[in-house]
């Protein structure tokens, strides 16, 4: 990735956080928009927060609100490279020695697969509709990439960046192309 680009993060949430942070909005919509405001921060810094230990090594968490919600999260990498932010549990902690709250996060650890289905963060956002207040997110690359040498062309001859060009359909990304191509030469 060129230096001059913003390195993101793609956020996706797993079925059961999506479950926790719909449950969130409808107990405290302020929280829940503090929730996705903290999940956009994860866009440009995915390893924001702190580790966990034990059985959660891997998972990273940033508190929410008065520090008795927690967003629960671990990064993986996509075929193209860039990070991807798997949140895994949106929960309320009760004491910090109530053990109940890190055994339910230890269950859903192991049941999590490898690769979860997730969704999006910015369709999990359209999703809450007016809930989610203003917040909103970057937008998603599709589930097929577009080719390397298209999305070289793109970026080093059209000029796109790529960032853009990864969030294309390879039919987007031909369509960019060819309308670059039969610009008249100015």
């Amino acid at each position: 990735m060129p230096a001059d680009e913003e390195a993101r993060a793609y956020v996706r949430l797993t079925e059961p956080a999506i479950e926790d942070l719909t449950r969130l909005v409808r107990q405290d919509p302020q929280i829940a928009r503090q929730a996705l405001k903290k999940m956009i921060l994860l866009e440009r810094d995915p390893r924001a927060g702190d580790p966990l230990l034990g059985a959660l090594i891997g998972f990273r968490k940033l508190t929410v609100g008065d520090r008795h919600w927690r967003i629960v999260w671990r990064v993986t990498a996509d075929e193209s490279g860039h990070d991807v932010v798997e949140i895994a549990e949106v929960w309320a902690a009760g004491a910090r020695s109530d053990g109940d709250v890190y055994a339910e996060m230890n269950d859903r650890v192991e049941q999590l697969a490898d690769t979860p289905q997730t969704q999006a963060l910015a369709d999990v956002i359209h999703l809450l509709g007016r809930s989610a207040g203003d917040v909103t997110a970057a937008k998603q690359p599709t589930s097929e990439p577009v080719p390397d040498w298209l999305a070289d062309r793109l970026v080093h001859t059209a000029g796109a960046s790529r960032e853009d060009v990864m969030a294309m359909s390879p039919e987007e990304a031909m369509q960019a192309w060819e309308a670059f191509i039969t610009q008249p030469p100015t």
